[in-house]
């Protein structure tokens, strides 16, 4: 009997598995894939990742290990553009890591098992049942049967719907955000600054250039299918990539490239503001809970973040004995409290400005103005509170603003 069974070594499993074997709880931490292991993204830390990283004492180690972000090119659909260098903000650092995440999960995986929690892979994990005073979870380990005994569960499996399905945590698959990616070796044109483009994408939707060195990158493209653009979407995210990397811009900075590996498309989960992130015995963290930025894409700090946040609480439930169902609705209410108007701002400026029309407008304002510069650099980077992004003044200075 474990006290905490984990399903998913990604950043929020491992993080919360760090944070629970430090106060020197049990905890087993499962995977479905043996370490290191590729995983498809956009490769961002963010300010707010790399705080939790420096609490967990491994931001020396990830800073060496990837590319260090100093600004933000916002790029908009007619081609003009507004640079920011990442804003200073209180108790976080003043800039972004791009980090492969092949390194970045297994280094924070080797984390929580230096502090503690075991580890066991590959397990596929095809059912988490409470069961008395505890849970079970049942999978295939190497072709056999096995189960494992916990008296909680936390749940971090990604943008997979399958278990929470399987346990009826969802009634049905949430719509996704779609993106594909590559890395590119002896690009051109790179610097220390992001590129986030909203020329040759998708809307609602963008593209990014992500350096991991002075000539490297994670380039890739996304997007969401929803209202009337949803009639004109890609029926892949791969179709979205290929016209993505054909742009004038990016042909320019990939002539003498070479693609390091495939293209891969994955979906991200982004419906945090309706999903639930609790059950009997079980909490969910990160993507499992829809904890991806639904205008951005970006979910590793929220994972990291709300890995912590799982730990703590349950740390506290099991200090006062008290791991009742309502109970594990605290940690809700206080991802609620955090996320959720975050999350339904998200969701407006999505479907307010992410149009050519205004999106031109708001780039071209921001250029000339220092508080839409930094409102917009902000929202991208997800440090902005969410109201001051909806207000009609704010609305009214990017329509008016010459």
């Amino acid at each position: 009997m474990f006290d905490v069974v984990i399903v998913g070594a990604g950043p929020g499993g491992s993080a919360a598995a760090h944070y629970l074997a430090r106060r020197g709880l049990d905890v087993l931490l499962l995977d479905k894939a043996d370490f290191p292991r590729d995983k498809t993204c956009g490769d961002g830390l963010s300010p707010r990742a790399l705080s939790v990283l420096d609490d967990m004492g491994m931001l020396s180690d990830v800073v060496r290990a990837g590319g260090r972000i100093n600004g933000v090119d916002i790029v908009a659909p007619k081609g003009h553009s507004v640079s920011v260098p990442v804003p200073v903000q209180d108790g976080l650092p003043d800039y972004s890591l791009i980090v492969p995440r092949l390194i970045l999960d297994n280094a924070i995986r080797e984390r929580a098992v230096a502090s503690g929690a075991q580890f066991q892979s590959p397990v596929r994990v095809t059912g988490v049942e409470a069961e008395g005073n505890g849970v079970v979870v049942r999978g295939e380990f190497r072709g056999r049967s096995v189960s494992f005994w916990g008296r909680i569960a936390i749940i971090a499996t990604g943008a997979s719907v399958k278990l929470l399905l399987r346990m009826g945590l969802l009634k049905q698959a949430p719509r996704m955000m779609l993106a594909a990616r590559a890395y590119f070796e002896d690009m051109t044109g790179l610097s220390d600054y992001i590129q986030v483009r909203f020329d040759g994408v998708p809307l609602p939707g963008y593209g990014w250039v992500f350096p991991l060195s002075g000539s490297s990158a994670n380039v890739g493209a996304g997007f969401f299918r929803t209202g009337l653009a949803a009639r004109w979407a890609p029926d892949t995210p791969r179709e979205a990539f290929d016209a993505f990397v054909q742009t004038p811009s990016l042909r320019g900075m990939l002539a003498r490239a070479r693609r390091a590996g495939p293209v891969k498309g994955y979906p991200l989960r982004v419906d945090f503001a309706t999903a639930p992130t609790v059950g009997e015995r079980v909490l969910l963290v990160g993507e499992a809970a829809g904890l991806v930025n639904p205008l951005t894409g970006e979910g590793i700090d929220y994972a990291l973040e709300s890995g912590r946040m799982a730990a703590e609480h349950l740390i506290t439930g099991f200090a006062s004995g008290d791991l009742s169902r309502q109970s594990l609705e605290a940690y809700d209410r206080g991802l609620r409290r955090r996320y959720q108007s975050l999350f339904v701002f998200c969701n407006r400026i999505r479907d307010m400005y992410m149009n050519p029309v205004l999106l031109n407008r708001v780039v071209s304002a921001a250029a000339r103005r220092t508080d839409l510069k930094m409102l917009l650099t902000n929202i991208v980077l997800g440090n902005r509170d969410a109201p001051q992004g909806v207000s009609l003044r704010t609305v009214l200075k990017v329509i008016f603003t010459r």
